[in-house]
């Protein structure tokens, strides 16, 4: 069952501001995600039920899982800096 791809505009910015070397690993996550929203290296944050994160070096890759409407959405590409990370997340 393929998910639909989605990604908000502040995480294709961020994706683009990406260093090279981790750029492409990003976008290749955000592609896979369309065949396996929940792949085994995926963690659902804590509090925030539907919202998932992907450890990609020092940045976490977060999004949503709409699963009635089959929808990925791509919210955020931010550095792990702390808890923090993961404030103001839709």
């Amino acid at each position: 069952m393929t998910y639909r791809l989605r990604i908000t505009e502040t995480a294709k910015q961020e994706l683009r501001r990406l260093p090279g070397y981790v750029r492409q690993r990003a976008r290749h996550i955000v592609k896979a995600l369309a065949d396996d929203p929940r792949p085994s290296e995926a963690k659902e944050l804590r509090d925030m039920p539907g919202r998932y994160r992907i450890r990609l070096v020092k940045w976490r890759v977060i999004y949503r899982v709409d699963d009635e409407n089959q929808v990925v959405l791509v919210l955020r590409v931010r550095r792990k800096i702390g808890p923090e990370t993961y404030k103001g997340i839709e």
